[in-house]
């Protein structure tokens, strides 16, 4: 006699049928915008001027996306870029609630189950917040940490 519910479908026959992945439900809207990106671009060169080493943009691992992933020394820095046109939203470091905290945490996880040579690094989140069209940078080293 079958032990579980999957040997069971089994023994009917059943089996599962997955929907092709462009079928799969996902965001209505692309990941980055074009505002976003040009604020990651900016973002980068920042990043890149003061020395990081840019390891990868925009990617999907766990639960969510990280915008850039950076290294600074033995570090690996995941960073999380916020624009905004103006205040009247809030600032844009705001953004960053719990939610997307998890969700970067996840990503980062993933990300570093998949790259396991960065998984023996020092781990660091930033936040760069870019306000207004002339493009104030606010580096946030440190942000968060794991146990956020």
């Amino acid at each position: 006699m079958p032990s579980g519910w999957k040997e069971r479908l089994s023994e009917l026959g059943i089996s599962r049928r997955r929907r092709p992945a462009a079928a799969r439900p996902g965001p209505s809207r692309p990941a980055t915008t074009p505002k976003g990106r040009a604020g990651e671009d900016e973002a980068a060169r920042f990043l890149e001027a003061q020395g990081l080493e840019l390891l990868a943009r925009n990617v999907r691992a766990g639960e969510g996306e990280l915008d850039l992933v950076a290294a600074e020394g033995r570090c690996v820095v995941f960073v999380e870029v916020k624009w905004r046109r103006d205040a009247s939203r809030g600032a844009p470091a705001e953004a960053v609630t719990p939610v997307k905290r998890r969700r970067l945490l996840s990503a980062a996880r993933a990300f570093l189950a998949e790259h396991p040579s960065r998984a023996r690094r020092d781990v660091r989140f930033d936040v760069v917040a870019i306000e207004g069209e002339a493009g104030k940078i606010d580096w946030i080293r440190g942000a968060f940490d794991a146990t956020d």
